[in-house]
């Protein structure tokens, strides 16, 4: 029998599977790498795209805070406006109410009181004064609830003094003006020396 040596064959499979196997891990590499590449360009690209969009909603964003900045703006100059017209329209209606007061005030006072001084602040007069009698003070008080312009009349004081001649009732009253603004600090306007009879 003759003798066959199969170790050269067998040498040669091992490196032709070898060859093969590396053949193989190659090409799935090569595969894999071109995978990877195409799904990096696509990530790539979806990602510029939705750069693009947020960019395009960023400026349409800035440009809606500017329109909103200038209607914030015009609402602003309305708001002043419709204040300087009412500032205006006020001053109009009240530029009389002095000339009403003391109007008012010469035909509630009945004959027998004489006012020593008037002093407006804000809506409240007070009239400090001398009168005669009770009954005037009273009759005085009952002309100012009537009054078209003024209301509220409170007595703050009401002292009976002689003096050479007569008894007379000094008197400190509060008076509220109908619609009148709010009362400030100080007193705006006062009128001293009045009498009337």
């Amino acid at each position: 029998m003759a003798n066959i040596n199969l170790l050269p064959w067998r040498d040669e499979a091992r490196e032709k599977q070898k060859r093969d196997y590396i053949g193989i891990l190659v090409a799935v590499f090569i595969g894999a790498a071109v995978l990877v590449y195409l799904a990096l360009q696509f990530i790539g690209l979806m990602t510029d795209d939705q750069r693009g969009r947020n960019a395009y909603l960023q400026n349409e964003i800035q440009q809606l805070d500017k329109q909103i900045a200038e209607i914030n703006k015009i609402k602003q100059r309305k708001a002043d406006i419709e204040k300087r017209t009412e500032i205006i329209l006020d001053l109009q209606q009240s530029r009389n109410l002095p000339t009403h007061i003391l109007d008012e005030l010469v035909r509630v006072i009945p004959a027998g009181v004489y006012l020593s001084s008037v002093e407006k602040k804000g809506s409240i007069i007070w009239i400090e004064g001398r009168s005669e009698s009770n009954n005037n003070v009273a009759n005085m008080m009952r002309k100012i609830k009537a009054s078209e312009w003024l209301q509220d009349p409170t007595m703050q004081s009401i002292v009976s003094q002689k003096d050479d001649i007569r008894e007379l009732q000094h008197f400190s009253l509060k008076i509220t003006i109908k619609g009148g603004e709010p009362a400030p600090a100080g007193p705006t306007q006062t009128t001293k020396g009045g009498t009337a009879k």
